[in-house]
């Protein structure tokens, strides 16, 4: 006597794959260390090596060609500033070049001949500042700290000009600085590479873990031959939308957990920049990861192997960084390259999502980004749908066609 066949409902149906899904990720070192390792590894490390948020102290040398009690200032004012410490101080220029190839220093300041002897007769002189243009970090320190001791060292000694031809304190200060110019940095105070760098970083390595991942259990289950059905054949149409959200919920439950840690937890904890409305940010948030999570999902259908998804994620990577922004602006890229960027959500989440938890706007400020990611995620759900209609169906004429010939 054969058994009543049990009937599912789609709720049910959809809850079986959630489950399925997260049993097979639990299984799989290989997809766990990914989807949940490296969304604890990646923002500890990277925020760890930023921690001191800028460059300090870098070893310069001062080649001094004067020797004067001026030229002994201007190096004692250059190594009391933060970013630069005087180390070495080489007696000639070939000396400091032999220094500086053999990484002993990051650059080389030269104080010329009568250096205090043209300052005392009002003439102009130089400083030469030889810095590591290839690291722009250096380079742009080195020079900055070189700067601001020029503006200090030429100012003094303006003041005591203007008053020894007989001006007050107050009024040679307002000779010496007609237009007095404020700055207010906006956003990152500090300037400091970490704040600047590590939020938006954090969400590109969100979407990055999330690819790789899906793509590596996409390519698992094509490996094991292996049914993503509990329905039989002729009903599997009817079971692709739970298996579509049933596998899209498991994701979404490991990246909410991740969004905790690495969005919320590592911003406390290193004091990132932080203005956002926790309410606001999450709205944001979960369309990028259905988003993500649906272009996941589609991409994993076309992978025979595991490795293949590896190999074609890590490929991506380095240029969904580049597209996102956070390595050189968007403002400056071909326009075609800014529109095919989009393909990734996190090109369009990443700069709204700075505009929420850095600068502090509101989600009306990014409504059209907001906008933009639930229609790219309902065209990725839509088009993995189709794809799975797509090969039911296939699947169907091929094998009615080998009965016809039998």
């Amino acid at each position: 006597m054969q058994k009543k066949k049990e009937k599912i409902n789609s709720f049910e149906l959809t809850a079986r794959h959630l489950l399925q899904e997260l049993k097979s990720i639990y299984s799989d070192s290989g997809a766990l260390l990914i989807l949940v390792g490296a969304m604890i590894i990646y923002p500890v490390v990277y925020s760890i090596g930023y921690s001191n948020e800028v460059l300090t102290d870098l070893p310069v040398g001062v080649v001094d060609l004067d020797q004067s009690s001026l030229s002994r200032k201007y190096i004692s004012m250059l190594d009391g500033t933060r970013d630069v410490a005087v180390t070495m101080e080489p007696a000639s220029l070939k000396e400091a070049e032999e220094l500086f190839l053999s990484n002993k220093i990051t650059g080389v300041i030269l104080i010329p001949q009568n250096f205090e002897k043209d300052i005392l007769q009002e003439r102009p002189t130089n400083v030469a500042i030889y810095a590591d243009g290839s690291y722009f970090l250096k380079y742009k320190t080195q020079y900055m700290a070189a700067s601001y001791v020029n503006a200090y060292f030429s100012g003094g000694i303006s003041i005591k000009r203007y008053i020894g031809e007989g001006q007050s304190f107050r009024q040679a200060g307002i000779s010496n600085n007609p237009l007095d110019i404020q700055t207010h940095l906006l956003y990152n105070p500090s300037s400091s590479y970490g704040s600047f760098i590590m939020p938006g970083l954090i969400i590109l390595i969100i979407q990055q873990t999330l690819l790789i991942g899906i793509g590596i259990m996409g390519g698992s289950f094509s490996e094991s031959k292996k049914s993503l059905f509990f329905l039989p054949k002729n009903k599997r149409i009817k079971e692709i939308l739970p298996l579509v959200f049933g596998k899209a919920g498991a994701y979404l439950a490991i990246s909410m957990i991740n969004i905790g840690l690495a969005v919320v937890l590592i911003h406390d904890w290193f004091s990132f920049p932080d203005k956002a409305n926790m309410t606001d940010m999450m709205m944001l948030l979960f369309p990028f990861l259905m988003a993500v999570i649906f272009l996941g999902i589609g991409l994993s259908t076309l992978f025979k192997h595991r490795e293949s998804s590896i190999v074609f994620m890590m490929f991506l990577s380095p240029i969904a960084l580049f597209v996102s922004g956070i390595s050189w602006p968007v403002s400056a890229m071909p326009q075609w390259l800014v529109e095919l960027s989009k393909i990734f959500p996190g090109t369009t989440a990443i700069p709204a999502y700075l505009r929420l938890r850095i600068m502090g706007t509101g989600l009306t400020d990014v409504k059209n980004e907001l906008l933009f990611l639930y229609g790219q995620a309902a065209l990725y759900g839509v088009l993995t749908i189709g794809y799975y209609i797509f090969r039911i169906r296939k699947n169907s004429v091929t094998k009615n066609n080998y009965q016809l010939r039998e």
